[in-house]
């Protein structure tokens, strides 16, 4: 079974947000089998959004909506259900109580205006809302099953898990797709594959891709077949022959990400975590406290951006940046040494560099980073040179200084 997603959005059509939902409901269909072949975005003009509707109609068996479900003037996808779907908007005085309930909860009165959130296109099925106050709406169109979901991405997220994803599988016949993904670092997608072409031969069933990131390089492995037993025969062991060529690249599958990653090594071996920063101003504190629980391990941070800042907070010796200059290995290891004093942790990272898009020589090129890293052991660092522009530095940088972490720890280093 095909699907397209549609999603309604002037602000996501000229890139002022990201379109978060599209990421996971390509997930949530994938899991029980249905692929999505189209996706299309379309800002908030009726004629445009059901033209975008008749065309998916016509392409995919299951097309998921997100977006415009609303109470403001430009929310316009009831409207345009009704002229493509050719059905009335009704008020659903169901509907009409429960949103009243919902602003009675929170005490206060509910504005006029959202009663227009409770207009139903009659004969549509209506997707109970969760965490917000739009219902979504299930509605068949020829041979194609649509369902409507606000913008909302965890509004979205709770009705595809409990409502669009539940519908799909307990109608699904015919091929089983399994998606398999492998999640890697510090090495480029032109290496990965160049590794991976044994597995292209061994699997020539399982479809293998790459997803190049900030945080490196995901793999995803894809295959369809009605023979069960097969298709997760097949994927596993094409996995397992991934995570061999990749090698210690590999530092996590599915969503987990590498704060995650590190975190786990950190809380199951008991130890903690501190940083030094300059140039990614708290960037690396922010990625390992994304993760729920971090303060088993986190201890802190200090971001010293400033030269005295470096020495009065972190120890680092006035001859040192007047010999090497903050952006030094030399720094950053004094960086990461003087964190680790001054939070008593098992070990900690520091991250010193120009990000750009001024501030580079010759001998200091923008994009040159110095990570550190500083444990019961001493302290080392790496050099990096790397590209892109001033957030793709940092963000890379804030990575690179995770995997020194997971990589330390993975060898179950002290």
């Amino acid at each position: 079974m095909s699907a397209e997603i549609v999603t309604i959005g002037t602000e996501i059509l000229h890139g002022l947000v990201r379109d978060t939902n599209s990421e996971r409901i390509v997930q949530q269909l994938a899991s029980i089998g249905v692929e999505v072949l189209y996706k299309t975005t379309v800002g908030d003009e009726a004629a445009r959004m059901g033209d975008a509707l008749r065309t998916a109609a016509h392409r995919a068996g299951v097309v998921v909506v997100t977006g415009g479900l609303g109470a403001t003037p430009d929310d316009l996808t009831r409207k345009a259900i009704a002229t493509v779907f050719r059905q009335r908007l009704v008020l659903d005085e169901i509907v009409l109580d429960r949103i009243r309930a919902r602003f009675r909860a929170r005490g206060v009165d509910m504005p006029a205006i959202n009663e227009s959130q409770a207009l139903v296109p009659k004969g549509a099925k209506i997707i109970e809302n969760p965490r917000g106050l739009a219902p979504g709406l299930h509605l068949a169109l020829g041979q194609s099953e649509f369902f409507f979901l606000p913008g909302v991405p965890a509004e979205a997220d709770a009705m595809m898990e409990q409502y669009v994803v539940p519908y799909l599988r307990a109608g699904r016949a015919g091929p089983t797709l399994a998606r398999r993904v492998v999640r890697t670092i510090g090495i480029s997608e032109s290496a990965l594959a160049e590794r991976f072409q044994p597995v292209e031969v061994e699997e020539p069933m399982v479809k293998v891709g790459y997803l190049p990131h900030t945080s490196g390089v995901d793999i995803t492995l894809a295959a369809a077949s009605p023979d069960q037993a097969w298709l997760v025969d097949a994927i596993e062991r094409c996995e397992r022959r991934i995570r061999e060529l990749a090698g210690d690249h590999v530092y996590g599958d599915g969503d987990i990400t590498l704060s995650a990653a590190v975190g786990a090594l950190l809380a199951s071996q008991k130890l903690t975590i501190a940083t030094a920063e300059s140039f990614t101003g708290g960037g690396l504190g922010a990625r390992i406290t994304e993760t729920p629980g971090a303060s088993r391990y986190f201890l802190g941070g200090i971001v010293a951006y400033s030269n005295r800042a470096k020495q009065e907070l972190l120890g680092v010796k006035a001859t040192t940046l007047e010999r090497h200059g903050a952006v030094s290995a030399e720094t950053a290891e004094e960086m990461a040494t003087g964190a680790r004093k001054q939070f008593d942790a098992s070990l900690a990272l520091s991250s010193t560099g120009i990000a750009g898009p001024d501030g580079g020589s010759e001998e200091k090129p923008v994009g040159l980073v110095y990570l550190g890293i500083a444990t019961s052991k001493g302290a080392r660092s790496a050099r990096f040179v790397l590209g892109g522009n001033r957030d793709e530095i940092t963000a890379r940088a804030t990575s690179y200084a995770l995997d020194m972490a997971r990589r330390h720890l993975a060898g179950g280093k002290r």
